[in-house]
């Protein structure tokens, strides 16, 4: 297949004038695709998803050899989301928040776990980062850790028990509880958590495990939390605020704690969640809300990250749209992270990736297209091209790595040729397809100089090393 590929590239090339090439009775223009490698934007933080070879409230299995080996050496999974169970310290451990003994404390479902994450941290995995969907039952206001229907409700700041909100009164065993969590991992699996999330989806109860708080709430805890890690010492950055909606809405949970210095200083990174923001223009609705979500932390150094995603169709649309999605976010949103929402599950479907058997989504190649070969450390540079080809480029280099990564979307129903344009790229680079009929190919070699031909309906890296 390699050398067939080859030669009908070589057959390409060969036919292609200056401009343009033919294909039937149409000719076919060589988009010219721009790489400023002196104007840098972001550097990657790495990609990922949640959770374990089957979901967390299914009976298993949780983790193998084989899974492990899919998402570090295969996918290129480098940060893994772990939530905090609801059952971890499901009674009080004792009276006194600030004296924490991690024997006291209850593990529940925690125990699931700790092999997969002993297997993650054995497989070098990078990052580590928690989410919170609710407090226990016993530090909230209606003693339960769900709520009783799918809302967005107003913040009660004098809640009764039909409110699903953590009790203000417990902020500080709350955040005993979020040490303790930490600490037994490190003891558990020997893994440092790189980041915590204090709730996931703050604005929302559901009738699953959730917990509500308004931007000032959120603002308040984050102060408490903060405070007791740098009082024990405990090195895990804080993330926020994980919400999901109309910009508004997640708007007024993230300024809340930027307008304040103190709540400020303990948070690191600002998180969204994904969903429905695919545009691919500048002048997109979708691309303005990831310029303006950015802008909100970029006045303070705080980078963005997308921390989950789902709902793709499963399918080769569904993975363009994945594509596009992630092409957006990083662009125009200059995301540094990004998450898909479950990795596994015993059946594919539009919320993971792969299956508990292993059977692989085109989701998942296209994810490979952008976890394998865009690595922790790599900086955005400058990409474009000079028409509208609906061709999206996203480029990376990595100084002390010496790399450079060329992501190519041809989001068209035919074949496209593109040239390679800018100073000093590498003379080769590598190159992998995933489209109708690949399934992140390693194509072989082609070289900068060369037209390269981009099938229809595909995403291709471009990789060096040199």
């Amino acid at each position: 297949m390699k050398k067939n590929f080859a030669l009908y590239l070589i057959c390409f090339i060969a036919c292609t004038k200056t401009s343009s090439s033919s294909t039937g009775n149409n000719q076919v223009p060589v988009v010219e695709i721009n790489i400023d490698a002196s104007t840098k934007f972001q550097t990657m933080q790495g990609f990922g998803g949640f959770g374990a070879q089957d979901v967390y409230w299914s009976g298993g299995p949780f983790t193998s050899t084989r899974f492990v080996n899919d998402l570090i050496t295969d996918l290129g999974l480098t940060i893994l989301r772990d939530n905090i169970p609801t059952d971890f310290e499901d009674v009080n451990d004792d009276s006194d928040p600030h004296t924490t003994t991690l024997s006291n404390f209850h593990y529940g479902s925690f125990t699931d776990h700790i092999q997969y994450l002993k297997d993650m941290k054995a497989a070098s995995l990078n990052k580590l980062i928690l989410s919170c969907w609710s407090a226990p039952a016993w530090m909230k206001t209606n003693y339960n850790v769900n709520g009783t229907k799918a809302d967005a409700p107003t913040y009660n700041p004098n809640p009764t028990e039909q409110d699903n909100q953590l009790r203000t009164d417990m902020y500080e065993e709350f955040a005993e509880r979020c040490v303790a969590y930490i600490k037994i991992i490190k003891q558990e699996t020997g893994i440092d958590v790189y980041a915590i999330s204090l709730q996931n989806e703050p604005r929302f109860t559901e009738p699953y495990e959730s917990c509500v708080f308004d931007g000032n709430a959120l603002r308040d805890l984050i102060k408490v939390v903060g405070k007791r890690f740098a009082d024990d010492a405990v090195t895990t950055k804080i993330f926020m605020p994980e919400d999901i909606g109309y910009l508004d809405g997640v708007s007024s949970m993230v300024q809340p704690t930027l307008n304040d210095a103190d709540a400020r200083k303990y948070t690191s990174i600002i998180a969204v969640h994904g969903y429905a923001l695919d545009g691919v223009t500048a002048n997109s609705p979708d691309a303005q809300t990831w310029q303006t979500m950015y802008s909100w932390g970029a006045q303070y150094n705080l980078p963005l990250w997308m921390t989950e995603t789902s709902g793709f169709s499963n399918d080769m649309k569904g993975a363009m749209d994945l594509s596009k999605a992630m092409f957006t976010a990083i662009t125009f949103g200059n995301v540094s992270a990004w998450l898909h929402w479950a990795l596994s599950q015993q059946i594919i479907d539009q919320y993971v990736l792969m299956s508990s058997s292993g059977e692989k989504s085109k989701r998942y190649y296209v994810s490979k297209n952008f976890y394998l070969y865009v690595r922790p450390g790599d900086y955005r540079v400058k990409s474009f091209t000079s028409d509208n080809s609906n061709i999206y480029p996203l480029a990376f280099k990595n100084d002390t790595a010496h790399t450079t990564t060329i992501i190519l979307i041809n989001d068209n129903n035919d074949s496209r040729a593109i040239k390679l344009q800018g100073a000093s790229l590498p003379a080769q680079f590598r190159m992998y397809v995933t489209s109708a009929n690949n399934d992140c190919k390693d194509y072989g070699f082609v070289n900068y100089n060369d037209a390269i031909l981009l099938p229809a309906n595909s995403v291709v890296t471009l990789y060096a090393k040199e």
